[in-house]
């Protein structure tokens, strides 16, 4: 360990050059954030040591953190500060806790063994709790718990929402009988969120091509990014608000949406604006805290693809519109998709398997789901033929 300590002291004395010398290149000396320190440190840091990787990350935070402490003690003077404990913290990741020792991580399949001194007066209820970080120095090793976490329970109803730019649609079904039986569907529009980006986009636009001095011109747009932030998540607190209330004993179903941006690539650059600055997860960690019952997050992988009905294959005439050939209906792409995100999250329970062209629910409920203007011959909600127009793919419609 006490190797160890010595190289990651030393890891972190090249780290805080590197991020002295980016805070130097900016134009408002700003220090770099861990995650941008980072991609500028690992390739030096895998050639030179052989521990796992993952221990690159807590080098990075130590110096970003050793920087800015820095700066503020000596009221904005920017230096090189002298690193000289032997001391690291390790996260999570990298340890666990097994009986009454702790196993390390320091390379792959190697481990270190450290005995916990469990007399401490509050060990046993400590330990209950979540194991976060480990600190470890040349004299002491502090072990750190997350403590009043409870494991939410589920609810007896799921609600499934899909999540889009422009709107929010949900499923509702309830679990107290048998089987599953669907209570309703619901689209709640998101218009006022793209309106207001579109508008402050505009703004910034405006400002970077009239406002000259540059110290002004940032200011303001500064100004602006922040008054969108807030109109943004004001409108997000509301509408999850009222989910939740709406909802009170259910348990929400997401699509876990983690690295869809990476998606864009190769779209048009309206379809990336829009993916990049769409606040799904916004939405999603405030209905997360504000229900009281636990949240589930399924594969968001052909939720357009396969009908969730029959399990036949969608065809997308238009983008709105999910056509299955099976069943011989035009159904609301983002509505059907909610339906077989609730289906997932069913599953993923390990509830009474969900037939829903067998479930009496959904014969009463079948018409809410159609698309308003089907093709001719396909059984539809509505009287125009809309879904017969060609396909538009994201590179010239975009669906928000």
């Amino acid at each position: 360990m006490i190797r160890y300590l010595t190289d990651m002291q030393d890891a972190v004395r090249y780290s805080l050059q590197v991020a002295y010398r980016d805070a130097l290149r900016d134009e408002k000396r700003r220090i770099p954030s861990p995650i941008s320190l980072r991609r500028e440190v690992r390739d030096w840091f895998y050639s030179r040591y052989d521990y796992a990787r993952h221990h690159v990350n807590p080098v990075c935070r130590t110096a970003v953190a050793v920087l800015r402490s820095y700066r503020k003690n000596r009221h904005g003077e920017l230096r090189i500060p002298e690193v000289r404990r032997l001391a690291m913290r390790i996260d999570g990741e990298l340890f666990r806790v097994i009986g009454g020792r702790i196993r390390v991580t320091l390379q792959p399949n190697r481990y270190v063994w450290l005995l916990i001194n469990s007399s401490n007066k509050h060990y046993d209820e400590y330990s209950k709790g979540r194991a976060s970080e480990l600190l470890v120095t040349d004299t002491k090793v502090c072990l750190t718990f997350v403590v009043g976490e409870e494991k939410k329970p589920l609810g007896k109803m799921f609600v499934a929402q899909d999540l889009n730019f422009r709107s929010v649609d949900s499923t509702k079904a309830l679990t107290t009988g048998d089987t599953p039986r669907l209570e309703g569907v619901k689209t709640e529009p998101l218009g006022q969120v793209v309106r207001v980006q579109n508008d402050f986009s505009r703004r910034r636009r405006a400002l970077q091509k009239h406002v000259k001095n540059p110290q002004k011109r940032m200011l303001k747009l500064r100004e602006t990014r922040g008054r969108q932030r807030n109109r943004i998540r004001d409108a997000l607190h509301k509408l999850s608000t009222k989910t939740v209330k709406e909802n009170p004993d259910a348990s929400f179903v997401f699509e876990d949406l983690k690295g869809i941006r990476r998606s864009s690539v190769g779209k048009s650059s309206l379809f990336r604006t829009y993916l990049n600055r769409w606040p799904y997860r916004m939405y999603q960690s405030m209905v997360e805290y504000k229900s009281t019952n636990r949240p589930l997050y399924v594969s968001p992988r052909g939720t357009s693809s396969e009908c969730p009905v029959c399990g036949g294959v969608l065809e997308h005439p238009e983008w709105a519109v999910s056509r299955c050939r099976t069943c011989g209906a035009d159904y609301g792409r983002d509505r059907l998709a909610s339906l077989a995100i609730l289906c997932r999250g069913l599953r993923l329970c390990g509830l009474t398997p969900f037939a829903v062209s067998a479930d009496a629910s959904w014969r009463q409920m079948r018409d809410e789901y159609l698309y308003p203007g089907g093709a001719p011959g396909a059984v539809r909600a509505g009287g125009t033929d809309a879904a017969s127009a060609p396909n538009l793919d994201a590179h010239t419609k975009v669906h928000v």
